[in-house]
């Protein structure tokens, strides 16, 4: 499941409402490889299943 980097953040906010997670630490987090994410054109989409494993809630 692939979705824009705020609506990532939107759905680890839904799972936790206190996350130290921001919308920059998942935008840095793609640019060092650190969870599986596509560029398509000047959108980057996230993979939702790698941010949660790397950040390790579990749905």
């Amino acid at each position: 499941m692939l979705r824009s980097i705020k609506k990532a953040y939107d759905i680890v906010r839904q799972q936790d409402a206190e996350t130290a997670v921001t919308v920059h630490t998942i935008r840095m987090w793609c640019k060092e490889g650190k969870i599986k994410c596509l560029t398509a054109g000047n959108k980057v989409l996230v993979d939702i299943d790698s941010l949660m494993n790397y950040i390790a809630i579990k749905e």
